[in-house]
């Protein structure tokens, strides 16, 4: 059974100070749960870009871990061959080999490279991100770059997560799940 909420215009004109309405569920255009929580400031924005599934991308560090094989030999492996440098689709960023072995930890081989990796703009890590580890990107956002056991790089952010958003990114193993998702790409051919 559905239950029907009513809610007055006259109520929604009196909201200030980012409050909903009685019933919890409706917020005023100019507050930070109406439209001006869109990208775009406006009705015509996008909305929710604090999480709604991990992204897949197609770039990993090219540390010889099974995982690369595993979960990405399509993407990851030329025959029996890894493939250790960036093309048109796909990004290698260079990895620290005496941190990123299996005398390490996830942790010191997120912090090795993404200090290998520091030179690197326009893919947004290093723009958003100070340290590679915890929670250090814009907003509180997951900060844990590709290394050791999840060499592959993910972005966004589960929807359960306090720590999901736009800017984050983590290390992955590359198997599926549940909460992950992708963004499929078409590209004219010239």
């Amino acid at each position: 059974m559905v239950k029907e909420i009513l809610v007055t215009l006259d109520e929604i004109k009196s909201l200030s100070g980012n409050t909903p309405t009685s019933n919890g569920n409706i917020y005023a255009w100019n507050q930070f749960g109406g439209v001006v929580a869109s990208s775009t400031r406006n009705i015509t924005g996008v909305y929710d870009l604090s999480g709604a599934t991990y992204e897949k991308t197609a770039s990993y560090v090219a540390n010889q871990n099974v995982n690369l094989s595993k979960y990405g030999n399509s993407l990851t492996y030329n025959q029996n061959t890894l493939k250790e440098t960036s093309t048109k689709y796909t990004i290698v960023y260079p990895y620290d080999k005496s941190q990123d072995n299996n005398s390490s930890t996830h942790d010191i081989a997120s912090v090795a490279n993404y200090a290998m990796n520091t030179k690197i703009y326009g893919d947004g890590i290093r723009e958003v991100s100070t340290t590679g580890i915890n929670f250090s990107a814009w907003q509180n956002n997951d900060s844990y770059f590709a290394g050791l056991g999840g060499p592959f790089l993910g972005r966004g952010g589960n929807w359960g997560s306090i720590h999901a958003g736009r800017f984050a990114f983590y290390r992955a193993t590359g198997e599926s799940h549940y909460g992950d998702g992708f963004r499929t790409i078409v590209i004219p051919m010239t």
